[in-house]
């Protein structure tokens, strides 16, 4: 059942849709999915544990509800916030599990796009939804515990029975005996205060401790500037393909494209798909202006060639592409127009919808 995320124009950042192609009603609300990283090997798989941002990636499995389920005619959709997908790196492949009430869990890859992010720091918050169904297999969605009803105080136990001591004797060579009636007197007055003092020790109302002052929110780390020594410095780094990337899109949403076609080409030549889809497209006759691209003039060699490493990786955009480019008849290529319709058409087996439409009919 194939799965991709996409972010809608509409979407704020760090927001993301993410579709499951298949029949939807495998899984009555409510849905619930699991994410896996298995860069590792199958048997160090880490499951993402999104309440724990400081330490998302943990061994134990874990269970959460996305937002925003919807259904259509065969297919599933939910959305993911910005405390999910701050975890997840582009061109990284994931395995999602989804589950419905019902019990059933279909497993599907997910390989993760790079979407518009958020500079705050990933916080998530278990969405709004109908409860866990009890007597389901597995575990239950996570959630806030109930609050306990408050106990009363117990009121303190006052002792009964006072010692008073040994009885005297009575008087010697008197022969009067001793009153004592007003001695028990005075030792059940003396008893009482004794009493009564401890009393108002154990429940006499304790201060109040002081409360500490609030702690003030720490604001978001500021987010590097998008000048080219900063993005010479992210190459001379060794940053990896994907964060390389992603930094490229900032710079070019910045209207940077001195840095963005520096790092595109840093995270192209490591392997990314793509950052050579970008960075072919800054040399596309059909994409290249003085708004896209930092070169003078477009040059379809060059594009042909960034978007064949991509297309040759399997990306589904890359082979569109660079058929649509071979096809023109813009390239030095003496096969291009045989060859852009062979990579058409793979594009089109993908379900590339643009590729279908260039087929000839």
């Amino acid at each position: 059942m194939p799965a991709r995320a996409t972010q809608p124009s509409t979407y704020p950042g760090g927001r993301a849709l993410i579709e499951v192609i298949g029949p939807s009603d495998r899984f009555p609300d409510p849905v619930e999915i699991g994410l896996l990283h298995q860069m590792g090997g199958v048997d160090k798989a880490k499951h993402l544990d999104p309440r724990t941002p400081d330490d998302p990636w943990k061994s134990a499995v874990f269970w959460f509800q996305p937002e925003a389920v919807a259904r259509a005619e065969g297919r599933l959709s939910f959305d993911l916030d910005h405390g999910v997908t701050a975890h997840l790196r582009p061109n990284i492949p994931y395995v999602m599990r989804v589950r419905g009430a019902g019990g059933a869990v279909v497993e599907e890859r997910l390989v993760w796009k790079a979407i518009r992010g958020k500079s705050s720091p990933p916080v998530w918050t278990p969405p709004k939804g109908p409860e866990w169904p009890k007597g389901t297999e597995g575990e239950a969605p996570a959630g806030p515990a109930e609050p306990q009803e408050p106990q009363e105080p117990q009121t303190p136990q006052i002792p009964v029975d006072i010692e008073t001591g040994p009885r005297p004797t009575g008087s010697v060579g008197t022969g009067k005996a001793p009153p004592w009636g007003a001695i028990a007197a005075g030792v059940l007055l003396l008893a009482a205060l004794a009493g009564g003092g401890w009393f108002l020790m154990q429940n006499r109302e304790s201060e109040p401790a002081p409360v500490a002052e609030a702690a003030k929110p720490a604001l978001p780390p500021a987010l590097p500037p998008t000048t080219v020594e900063e993005a010479r410095k992210l190459v001379q780094q060794g940053t990896p393909a994907g964060d390389a990337y992603a930094a490229g899109e900032r710079f070019r949403q910045a209207k940077a494209l001195d840095g963005a076609f520096l790092l595109f080409r840093h995270a192209a030549e490591r392997g990314s798909a793509e950052a050579a889809i970008a960075l072919g497209t800054m040399y596309d006759p059909a994409t290249h202006s003085a708004e896209t691209s930092p070169l003078p003039a477009a040059n379809p060699t060059q594009a042909a060639e960034w978007y064949r490493r991509a297309a040759e990786a399997g990306n589904a955009e890359a082979q569109f592409r660079y058929g649509r480019l071979l096809m023109s008849g813009k390239t030095d290529d003496p096969q291009g127009p045989d060859a852009g319709l062979a990579w058409l058409r793979k594009a089109a087996d993908q379900g590339h919808a643009q590729a279908k439409e260039a087929l000839p009919k």
